[in-house]
């Protein structure tokens, strides 16, 4: 997928890149749909894992930033997607566990406004989750077509604004995605 997209996947390339016979990958999916499905939801989990670990983390807000400006995470994403808008079950998958990714980091910044004191009407957690979501897919989506004009200071604004809600620190370390482009 990485490499020629969703379209170029067969079950065929796919044995031929784990060493089996085409007949093995039908045999455990069905369909090509089914084993996309499957993809997507250990992918997904892998993430759900990354963020569950950075609610536990000193500085949560900005180490869920530096998970969602990570730029090895998107990549598969960006095909997921593509592929979605043709196949119903996928689309509906993909929605779900957007939703969870977005409750989460909601009840993340609920908490640390919480422990801040810091009024929710001046910082609506579903909000943020939403503008720190968008920005990060947007600077990653624009990263990969080869652009990067204000990147960085659309960056720094929100660390600058993360800095205002939770206080000063760097992301602690965080998993690293396991999937990645070779």
């Amino acid at each position: 997928m990485h490499e020629e997209g969703y379209a170029a996947v067969s079950s065929r390339k796919i044995a031929s890149k784990a060493g089996l016979k085409s007949q093995l990958v039908h045999y455990y999916f069905r369909s090509m749909d089914d084993l996309f499905l499957a993809l997507f939801q250990r992918v997904e989990e892998q993430q759900f894992q990354r963020l569950t670990q950075a609610i536990a983390a000193k500085t949560p807000l900005h180490t869920l930033w530096k998970i969602s400006i990570d730029a090895q995470g998107p990549w598969l994403n960006k095909e997921f997607i593509a592929l979605a808008t043709h196949r119903e079950h996928l689309r509906k998958e993909i929605a779900r566990a957007a939703e969870r990714t977005r409750r989460i980091y909601a009840a993340v910044l609920s908490r640390v406004l919480e422990e801040r004191g810091l009024e929710r009407g001046a910082w609506p957690p579903i909000v943020l989750s939403i503008l720190l979501d968008g920005a990060s897919r947007l600077i990653n989506s624009e990263a990969a077509l080869g652009t990067s004009e204000g990147h960085a200071e659309t960056i720094a604004f929100i660390e600058h604004y993360l800095d205002q809600i939770e206080g000063p620190g760097p992301a602690e370390g965080i998993m690293p995605y396991p999937l990645k482009p070779e």
